[in-house]
């Protein structure tokens, strides 16, 4: 590897189901943002995504992170995050990287800066180490790396995955990942080396149309408020079957001419709009890049006015 191939694809994590314990494995927290490698070179600084996408412009204020990485070429792994109320907040996040111009970035980045959390280093002044342990690694970037106003050391927890996983829970964060210390870095490649466990989370959403099959409620259409438009999140139907019956005569009485969602969603299946006035609470997995719901289910109403159902603020978490 040498720093004039430039693209690199990170290593990823696996999936798995439950917290464990482990002398082998280091724990860190997983952050709610976008994977980023960063290429240094003396004060030259280039960011890119997990896709193999530019983006250097989409976060001027990381461009003096050579001051606070005492290298004169390093590749740096880690994660940028938005945050809000102390919480990353992926809908900030994609309002970063969707700004537009370099002026409306550079504004954003006033307003809504973001920050780089590292966790890995890759490349050192002309070395390689992606074939040595992870532990080494750390090392490594422990003794070029310091905090700066927009980037931090990821923290590492020995042994106690459970005891970080429940502390992630009550903070309100995305979940942890278990790392092999004697783990190499495998480029572009998904392993088990790195298992990645994430909590189930909750988000306030209002109704803002239905969807019948054979005239039986089927999906809900669910939304919630980002500067003040109602998003539209996705459509839901795991979890409605014990509460349909009911839930159809309320929404019948609210049905409308036009949809509530700022932008209208493109639906190839024909939707009932209703006036935004239902508040339920959703789990799901996790957000999609276009910030959509991912494995949504029904958990229940909640006697909320729409207002609440905001995409910005400190979600409820679930295991």
């Amino acid at each position: 590897m040498k720093w004039s191939l430039g693209q690199l694809k990170p290593m990823e994590p696996q999936s798995y189901p439950e917290p464990f314990d482990s002398l082998q494995h280091l724990f860190e927290i997983k952050w709610d943002g976008m994977r980023i490698l960063s290429f240094i070179n003396d004060k030259d600084i280039r960011l890119q995504n997990r896709h193999l996408q530019e983006r250097t412009g989409s976060f001027p204020e990381l461009t003096d992170l050579f001051r606070y990485v005492k290298a004169q070429e390093a590749i740096l792994d880690g994660e940028v995050v938005v945050l809000a109320d102390g919480k990353p907040s992926f809908p900030l996040l994609m309002k970063r990287c969707l700004a537009g111009s370099s002026r409306g970035t550079a504004s954003l980045a006033q307003k809504i800066p973001a920050v780089y959390i590292v966790f890995d280093l890759l490349y050192l002044n002309g070395k390689e180490l992606i074939n040595i342990p992870l532990v080494e690694r750390k090392e490594y970037l422990t003794e070029i790396f310091k905090n700066g106003p927009f980037c931090s050391l990821s923290s590492a927890f020995p042994e106690n995955g459970k005891a970080l996983f429940d502390a992630v829970k009550r903070e309100g964060l995305e979940g942890i990942v278990a790392k092999e210390k004697g783990a190499p870095y495998l480029l572009g490649k998904k392993s088990r080396y790195w298992l990645k466990i994430k909590a189930r989370r909750c988000q306030l959403a209002v109704i803002g149309g239905y969807i019948l099959k054979q005239g039986i409620l089927s999906t809900i259409l669910v939304g919630a408020f980002f500067e003040n438009k109602l998003r539209y999140l996705g459509r839901v139907g795991a979890g409605l079957a014990r509460t349909k019956t009911e839930l159809l005569p309320e929404l019948n009485s609210l049905r409308s001419n036009r949809c509530p969602f700022t932008p209208v969603p493109r639906l190839k299946t024909e939707v009932v709009w209703v006036l935004p006035e239902i508040v339920v609470e959703i789990e799901f997995q996790e957000w999609t890049p276009d910030l959509k719901l991912r494995q949504p289910v029904f958990k229940k109403r909640v006697d909320e006015p729409p207002e609440a159902c905001q995409l910005v603020g400190t979600p409820v978490y679930r295991i």
